[in-house]
């Protein structure tokens, strides 16, 4: 029995991952920051084309709604749980991770085969059910290359690839249909993924799972727990159930508003597709990564005396973004409501990386990719999937009341900007939370 210990640890050695060296773990970040901005490009160029897509098929605010929401946020939902227990399981992720990538960049490209709205709806059914895995995948990769303390640093710079994604999809997509159409605007978004998903698969190097968590050597090789015991524990935190509502609360106002923006700049201000799509990126791009950069530093930086710490700027920033987007929809000029648009972007990505390194540090590590799914389920299937229909159908619904479809879409965005107190309220809640937490089990905080 003596001699089989170190046979069982020697074995127990050689089947770990091999060290990540600290080179490859940044290069590994950054990749994973350009698929998540190639993530939502393929996305988010639905938006900025809504215009030429509406015309051709002749369709109205809702049927744009649900098409820029629920046939990708709902069916998004329906496989980021089950991939999740797939990671949680023991799956590799860069190759899952890969493999994600190509399908998801290929039906991209497939929209823009589309001959009618029902072939695009079943497309995009197509790219949210491939891009549902990516998310709670990389999360849960991520917090195994990084230990708690640098999580915050290191998500921000993930997450970096969401306005960068928006930035590039506006833009591509603005002038790219400008000069063609919206269908080879598809064909380049989707063809940058494929390269991306082979380099990824050749490169990077799966972690060993718990390695940067105190807890790894009590529960970072248990069996796969199973899935209504993991969410028991999950839910059974306050502040985890308080941060996926929160998190599905913001994101129905933010993705509401993102949708119809450039709609509304183009409607009632009379710009060029080619002077929006360029425009909106930018100022998306760069008002997102400094709010999300931001957003990451303050959280690492407070987060120190508390998570709860980690939140009082986010709800600040929501707060501010009530007056500031109320002064863009009734500017007279298209492009200083374009340069307004700057601030409320900055303020309103401060929630992101807080939000995100919260779900990860309140997860046990057996449960982190489903922690992330759980969270990203609510976003999706309340914030993607309905912000962007609701909005439309209030267009709707306001257009035919003041008989200008443009007034009608400025009154949706109107309500939605006052609909950001709504988000902040849950995230004090979930600062509450958290300190009572924390004044319960100091050895929490």
């Amino acid at each position: 029995m003596e001699a089989a210990a170190p046979l069982a640890a020697e074995n127990d050695m050689r089947s770990r991952p091999p060290a990540i060296s600290a080179g490859r773990r940044r290069a590994m970040l950054f990749m994973l920051c350009f698929i998540y901005m190639l993530n939502y490009l393929d996305r988010q160029i639905i938006v900025i084309l809504q215009e030429p897509i509406k015309h051709e098929f002749q369709l109205q605010d809702w049927h744009l709604g649900l098409l820029t929401g629920a046939a990708f946020g709902f069916f998004y939902t329906i496989m980021g749980v089950p991939i999740a227990q797939i990671v949680d399981r023991g799956i590799n992720r860069v190759r899952m991770l890969s493999g994600l990538l190509a399908i998801w960049s290929a039906m991209t490209a497939i929209c823009g085969l589309s001959r009618g709205y029902a072939h695009f709806f079943m497309a995009r059914m197509g790219v949210g059910l491939a891009e549902s895995g990516f998310t709670p995948t990389a999360h849960a990769l991520i917090s195994d290359l990084y230990p708690p303390a640098e999580r915050p640093r290191a998500l921000g710079v993930f997450s970096v690839g969401i306005p960068f994604g928006v930035m590039a999809g506006l833009s591509i997509g603005g002038l790219v249909a400008a000069y063609s159409d919206w269908r080879t605007a598809l064909f380049v978004a989707g063809a940058p993924g494929i390269v991306a998903a082979i380099l990824f698969w050749l490169f990077a190097r799966e972690p060993m799972r718990g390695a940067m968590d105190r807890q790894q050597k009590e529960d970072g090789h248990k069996a796969l727990i199973p899935f209504g015991q993991a969410l028991k524990l999950l839910l059974r935190r306050a502040s985890f159930v308080h941060v996926t509502i929160a998190t599905a609360v913001t994101s129905f106002v933010e993705a509401g508003m993102m949708a119809w923006i450039p709609s509304y700049l183009i409607r009632s201000h009379g710009l060029p597709l080619s002077q929006v799509g360029p425009s909106m990126g930018l100022i998306a791009g760069a008002g997102g990564v400094i709010g999300t950069m931001f957003g990451g530093w303050q959280a690492t930086r407070f987060g120190r005396n508390g998570m709860d710490r980690t939140l009082w700027l986010p709800v600040v920033g929501l707060l501010l973004c009530i007056p500031l987007y109320a002064t863009v929809f009734y500017v007279d000029s298209g492009r200083l409501a374009l340069g307004m648009l700057l601030l409320p972007t900055i303020f309103g990505a401060f929630w992101t990386a807080p939000a995100i390194a919260l779900t990860q540090n309140l997860a046990p590590v057996a449960t982190r990719a489903r922690a992330a799914a759980v969270r990203i389920v609510a976003a999706n299937l309340i914030g993607v999937s309905a912000g962007p229909l609701v909005c439309g159908m209030l267009s709707d619904h306001f257009g035919k009341a003041y008989g200008a479809p443009s007034i009608g879409l400025r009154m949706a965005l109107m309500v939605f900007a006052g609909l950001f107190a709504w988000a902040a309220v849950h995230w004090l809640v979930t600062v509450r939370a958290l300190q009572r937490e924390k004044a319960e089990l100091p050895a929490q905080a």
